[in-house]
């Protein structure tokens, strides 16, 4: 992979969580972008299927994304969860899709790139 293949722009963001009067964590509609990087989007394909009683579709993308020093937000108290989502602004149509993180990879040799694998259901 080379950097010009990076040529799409995402953030990946993190749910923020409160807490309510019965001590209870509750989840805001807010998210926080961790940061923003310019990455390689690959379609993966997708799927249609009944999730309770409704038709659901599925589709599954990978971003690529250069490694830049990320040891403490892969290895900390931040590390991504499938909480986190990636927010991406299709240049087609100019909506924003949010793609649901799956796993993170890292690839193409140590500290080079990573690959991470996200899910969209609609």
């Amino acid at each position: 992979m080379t950097i010009g293949e990076l040529d799409r722009y995402i953030a990946l963001e993190y749910p923020t969580f409160t807490v309510n009067t019965y001590g209870e964590s509750v989840k805001d509609v807010e998210w926080t972008e961790e940061f923003a990087v310019w990455a390689k989007v690959e379609w993966k394909g997708g799927s249609e299927g009944e999730d309770s009683d409704k038709i659901t579709a599925t589709t599954f993308v990978n971003f690529y994304i250069r490694y830049l020093g990320m040891d403490s937000f892969l290895n900390g108290a931040n590390a991504p969860t499938m909480s986190y989502r990636v927010a991406w602004q299709s240049e087609a149509t100019g909506s924003i899709k949010y793609y649901y993180l799956q796993a993170v990879e890292q690839i193409e040799g140590r500290k080079s790139f990573l690959k991470i694998i996200t899910k969209e259901k609609d």
